[in-house]
């Protein structure tokens, strides 16, 4: 398994490995600080390889190891029979050996221990034979390098062959799936947030901080595990009483320092020794570093905490107020001045370098983070210059440009209850209308039609008034999403108000709900109503509308392809990032376009994106969607327990925010992890529930009768009599014989198509229909014209097995079973190919056999020999790609014959070609010598 965050580098071990396995000598220096899991990368990986080297393990002790020769050889030397005294040639030699059977791999690891003698055998060993499957992995702790490593060093990597792998501390996705790991489940993103900053991403700091912690946990407890503040402080215990105390001054400044200030607080509190040299013991020590910027921190951020956290109040305040005293004649930072007058205890100049820093900084997350710390000390000030509305409104501001939607929302509510509904009902109407998009944008609601109509209501006095026109086209969207047939004019009437008041933010809020209008009373122009509040809502920065302006394009398209919806999610990601839009914004793009990409078939990419979406916090939904999509592709690619536990944290967000979030995809994937938990009774109550509910159901007709299906099968392999589940079915399909699309959004005729054929394909598996065959083909060629690779390789499986039931059609189940293999295989789907491989015994089937051309009829008439030859291929399962692939062809050309097929034949499509070609075999009469006398 590959570690958290460590995918590249796995890559670069097993490349090293692979240079041994394809014969060829190869030399890999892993170097990283201590604790960022160099053993465990190597380790790990080694073992992933087992199967095709063979690993030899050997350590370097501390202090030891220096001393004694060859020490971290030692076992190695015992494995090859020869003794302590053994000579360089003696040990290559043996090397030469033991590759000419197997493919070797040595580790040394904590090269940086090794003695003179060790160091001699293995630059021999790297400089010798080139030519023999043997990988030589090395792991050194950086900063450890003593002159005699360094000069090693120098020799080694001018040689051929050898490369090195720097391994950095994990960033904040790597930290998070690490946690996730240690959890068995996802952690909250607010904890993750929490642990990577307090231990800068280096593993074995984040595995003692969190071993402890409750997964559920939000934030870290109070107090810090004791075996994290052993491993931390050790070194620093280990300095000068002068190395100590200047660590403790850094420690309090909070951030990293420079020299110059250094030795100016120092100065003021009165620090005896010079600042350098005592700096100097402190980074050779491996406690502190400097940064890019010449700077001064310390290595293990979680030491600053701790030498904080150890001083007494009094002390505390005191060095705040020294720093402070220092930074005020020179205020190059004044944000870092208000913290320390505010550490303290000073009141006032706090207040006052607060807002100073504010106003200066570009940033928007500390812009909210200083007015914050304004807010809380206004109620002790004698005579405030400004009034606590006036700072929630900063607040607000800040929030918003920092995409944090509830540091947003609680300002908005704060305000709402400041603010004199009788003095500023525009200001009021306009915080309204933000309060509804907000709870709704974070799922806290679903379209409270009520809060909007509050917003009407107070801004109905000025009908001119952007605030109006924003207020009315809010309501409007929220009335058509609740169903509500008056919302089709009021969005008429709130694009009138938009265009009327002269303020073109209000267009985008009256242009979204114009197209959901125009989508449900079957106008044209839908789309191009969405697209114009993209642009509109684009230039101006509105990114939450923006958002709603990407949904809308995608949701009123009038075949929006998994394809398609993946191109427009890309690209709405794409603009909010150019435009300098908060992460959180584009996160929830990307979790969309993973959820899509998931549906292509291309899950490299939907991890990729996953990753993107989860590198950040993406807000309840967007955290809700990528959690979602998360669990349903570990969940088809068999990792349950990574499934259970993506779906556990996806169902937290659903309990708090479950009226806004009831439009996410939550029951289609907890039916497919309960068919992956082999629980199809539990599918089925899943799937029904949604179908009696009424909204968002196109999936769960196929679901429900897969599951029916599932549990007839199951009663007949036990012996028992399936009536009682037949029943069910029948009671099924009588009260839902189509596909019921969901009526906010389009659904391609593609995909309905595969989802019905799904269905009645799954309704006659269960009845053992003698149709079952032909509606499987039919439901495969329909998941294929769709796009759908998951589902069609699973019908391509169901049409192998019913075609094996049958002797006049096991000439079928090849071809099928292999194109089953064949997109199981490129999808990892691992439940999948286990059954495939199993029906491929049983029936002693090649799955990986190449496709044979079936001969088509020659009932066909006016087909030309090319156009037959194709049709065969269409026959056999093949795909444009593989039909080109075959006759040395385009996919062009394959793709010009099929179309003029079509013609000749008056069929729609190239499943119904096949489909025409098939019932022209099958009523061909057959000779089986039965006339012969």
């Amino acid at each position: 398994m590959t570690l958290a965050g460590r995918a590249e580098d796995s890559a670069a071990v097993l490349a090293c490995i692979g240079d041994a396995v394809g014969g060829r000598a190869s030399t890999l220096l892993v170097r990283g600080e201590a604790g960022v899991g160099k053993t465990s990368l190597v380790g790990e990986t080694c073992r992933a390889a087992s199967d095709r080297v063979e690993t030899i393990w050997a350590g370097c002790l501390p202090l030891t190891s220096m001393t004694v020769p060859l020490l971290p050889l030692r076992g190695v030397l015992r494995l090859a029979g020869l003794g302590d005294g053994v000579t360089v040639v003696e040990f290559d030699a043996w090397l030469d050996r033991s590759t000419a059977d197997r493919p070797v791999v040595l580790v040394v690891d904590d090269l940086q221990w090794a003695d003179q003698s060790s160091l001699d055998v293995l630059l021999y060993v790297i400089a010798g034979r080139q030519d023999r499957g043997l990988a030589l992995i090395v792991t050194l702790r950086a900063g450890a390098e003593n002159e005699r490593l360094s000069g090693w060093l120098a020799d080694v990597q001018r040689l051929p062959r050898v490369r090195e792998l720097i391994l950095d501390r994990l960033d904040r996705a790597g930290t998070g799936e690490q946690i996730a790991g240690i959890f068995g489940r996802p952690p909250d993103e607010g904890l993750v947030d929490e642990v990577h900053v307090r231990t800068g991403g280096n593993p074995y700091l984040t595995s003692l901080l969190v071993r402890d912690v409750d997964p559920r946990a939000t934030v870290l407890p109070a107090s810090r595990p004791v075996r994290l503040r052993d491993a931390v402080i050790r070194p620093w215990r280990e300095m000068s009483p002068q190395a100590r105390e200047l660590t403790r001054i850094v420690a309090v400044g909070g951030h990293p320092q420079s020299y110059d200030r250094l030795v100016r607080i120092a100065l003021t509190l009165g620090f005896g020794a010079p600042v350098l040299p005592v700096l100097r013991e402190a980074v050779e020590a491996g406690v502190m570093r400097a940064t890019l910027e010449g700077r001064y921190w310390f290595t293990h951020p979680l030491l600053a905490e701790i030498l904080d956290g150890d001083l007494l109040p009094e002390q505390r305040r005191q060095m705040h107020a020294s720093y402070a005293s220092a930074l005020h004649d020179d205020p190059t930072d004044i944000a870092d001045l208000a913290d320390h007058y505010e550490r303290a205890g000073m009141t006032e100049p706090a207040f006052r370098w607060a807002l100073q820093a504010a106003d200066a900084t570009a940033g928007a997350a500390e812009r909210l983070r200083l007015f914050r710390r304004a807010l809380s000390l206004w109620p002790n000030l004698k005579n405030p210059k400004i009034s606590r509305t006036d700072l929630w409104e900063q607040i607000r501001a800040a929030a918003a440009q920092a995409g944090l939607g509830p540091e947003d929302l609680e300002a908005v509510e704060a305000l709402i209850e400041l603010l004199p509904p009788d003095r500023e009902p525009l200001r009021l109407g306009r915080l309204m209308v933000r309060r509804a998009v907000l709870r709704m944008s974070m799922g806290i609601d679903g379209p409270n039609v009520e809060l909007r109509r509050a917003a009407v209501a107070v801004t109905a006095p000025y009908p001119g008034s952007v605030e109006h026109a924003l207020a009315t086209g809010r309501l409007a969207e929220a009335m058509l999403f609740a169903g509500d047939p008056d919302g089709v004019p009021l969005a008429g009437t709130a694009l009138e108000l938009a265009e009327a008041c002269g303020d073109e933010e209000a267009l985008p809020a009256a242009l979204i709900p114009t197209a959901y209008a125009k989508l449900r009373t079957g106008r044209p122009g839908a789309e191009q109503d969405a697209t114009r509040a993209w642009k509109i809502a684009s230039r101006l920065r509105l990114f939450t509308t923006f958002k709603d302006a990407v949904y809308a394009t995608v949701n009123v398209h009038h075949n929006a392809s998994p394809s398609y919806a993946a191109a427009i999610y890309r690209r709405g990601a794409e603009d909010l990032a150019a435009r300098g839009a908060p992460h959180s914004h584009i996160a929830e793009m990307c979790a969309w376009e993973a959820t899509q990409l998931l549906r292509m078939g291309d899950w490299p990419e939907c991890r990729r994106r996953l990753r993107v979406a989860l590198g950040a916090r993406p807000g309840p939904r967007g955290d809700a969607v990528a959690r979602l999509t998360a669990a349903e592709l570990a969940c088809l690619q068999g990792r349950q327990a990574e499934a259970e536990g993506h779906l556990a944290r996806a169902e937290e967000i659903f309990a708090v925010h479950a009226s806004g979030l009831s439009f996410l995809r939550f029951n289609e994937v907890r039916a497919q992890m309960a068919f992956g938990a082999g629980n199809p009774e539990r599918a089925y109550e899943i799937a029904v529930r949604d179908l009696d509910c009424g909204r968002y159901v196109e999936e769960m007709l196929p679901i429900a009768a897969r599951a029916l299906a599932d549990q007839a099968d199951a009663c007949r392999d036990n012996g028992r009599d399936p009536a009682r589940v037949l029943a069910a079915l029948a009671d099924l399909r009588r009260r839902y014989p189509i596909v019921v699309p969901d009526p906010g959004a389009v659904l391609p005729d593609d995909e309905q198509r595969a989802m019905q054929a799904g269905a009645d394909a799954e309704t006659a598996r269960a009845a053992r229909d003698p149709a079952e065959l032909v509606l499987w083909r039919a439901a495969a060629d329909a998941c294929y014209e769709a796009g759908l690779p998951w589902e069609e390789a699973y019908t391509r499986w169901r049409q192998a097995q019913a075609a094996l039931r049958d002797r006049r059609t096991h000439r079928e189940a090849p071809e099928a079973l292999r194109r089953a293999q064949q997109l199981a295989t490129d999808l990892a789907a691992q439940p999948l190919l286990t059954d495939l491989q199993k029906l491929a015994r049983s029936a002693r089937i090649n799955p990986t056999e190449t496709a044979r051309p079936v001969e088509p009829t020659s009932d066909l008439p006016g087909l030309t020999r090319r156009e037959r030859e194709i049709l065969g291929y269409l026959l056999a399962g093949g795909t444009y790609a593989e039909i080109a692939k075959a006759l040395v062809l385009s996919e062009k050309t394959i793709s010009v014959h099929i179309s003029n097929m079509l013609r000749k034949t008056g069929t729609a499509n190239r499943v119904q070609l096949a489909e025409l070609a098939r019932r022209r075999r099958e009523e061909r009469p057959r000779h089986d010598g039965s006339d012969i006398r």
